[in-house]
């Protein structure tokens, strides 16, 4: 974003009303690993990496704070994604009624919707007008430039002005800060020559969208730290493997062609997560690849 875009957006003020239309809660979310934890039996999860080259200064001070700093200035996000089949349309904690099934415990990503945790506080304009004029906010009428009856305020002059949407992303962000010092930084040591020694390198993990990988390198991590963490570890792969064959048996029924990348791509997750199953069942090393 240019700055002379940057000093219109930091004017702006736009406001907030939930409708409970559901059409913000369309996919399976970001997640911490406790919070998959917490609903093995629920989301598939995967780990996905985005590279970022932040411009604004605060962006850069937030890609430090979450992400990985790569050669040549840009910075690695890593995050646990929720996966699921696009024909559904909906995050699998939606319930027929629009209203989320498991609020209480709900991930922290989603107490901060419409805003972004990974972006700072003076560009969060810019995210509530693309999202208000969105494809995927059409007829939601939940996203509003300046005040409105019914509505709560949540930016004016590149602040947050909700305390709890405030709290909500600064609580969100720290426990991504947590997740980096638990096993990202390990899982990014991992990764890192495997990612350079790929074709094209850097270059090639994408910018716009992300690149998911099976949760190999993160269980492996968090299974090292203890006996405990181990068997923790083996009866969430038990709990995401039965869970796969069970979305995957689903989207085959209902034969949708839009589906079958997703199937292929959830199958190869499963062998990843059974053969680390094996490894970590018999003490064995484990291998990383990308």
């Amino acid at each position: 974003m240019k700055l002379a875009d940057i000093a219109v957006m930091h004017e702006r003020t736009f406001s907030f009303h939930c409708s409970t239309c559901g059409k913000c809660c369309n996919s399976s979310p970001l997640l911490t690993m406790a919070e998959l934890f917490r609903h093995q039996d629920r989301f598939i999860g995967c780990l996905s990496l985005r590279r970022v080259h932040p411009s604004h200064p605060d962006a850069r001070e937030l890609a430090a704070m979450l992400g990985h700093v790569l050669p040549g200035g840009d910075s690695l996000m890593l995050a646990i994604q929720g996966v699921d089949y696009p024909s559904l349309a909906a995050c699998p904690a939606l319930g027929d009624d629009n209203l989320c099934t498991i609020h209480a415990t709900r991930p922290t990503t989603c107490a901060v919707v419409p805003l972004d945790a990974w972006t700072p506080d003076a560009l969060q304009s810019a995210v509530l007008a693309s999202r208000r004029n969105g494809a995927a906010y059409i007829g939601a009428d939940c996203i509003s430039e300046g005040m409105r009856d019914g509505y709560q305020e949540l930016v004016r002059h590149g602040r947050i002005t909700s305390p709890a949407y405030a709290a909500a992303l600064a609580q969100r962000r720290a426990v991504e800060a947590a997740e980096k010092a638990e096993w990202g930084n390990a899982v990014f040591r991992l990764l890192l020559p495997e990612l350079l020694a790929a074709p094209g390198g850097i270059a090639a993990l994408p910018v716009e969208g992300y690149r998911t990988l099976a949760l190999a390198p993160v269980l492996a991590v968090i299974a090292a730290g203890s006996e405990p963490d181990r068997l923790r570890c083996l009866a969430f792969i038990d709990a995401q493997v039965a869970l796969i064959r069970r979305h995957a048996a689903a989207a085959i029924a209902r034969k949708q062609p839009v589906d079958r990348p997703v199937t292929a791509t959830l199958r190869g997750f499963e062998a990843v997560l059974l053969s680390l199953a094996v490894r970590l069942r018999e003490g064995q090393a484990v291998t990383i690849t990308t």
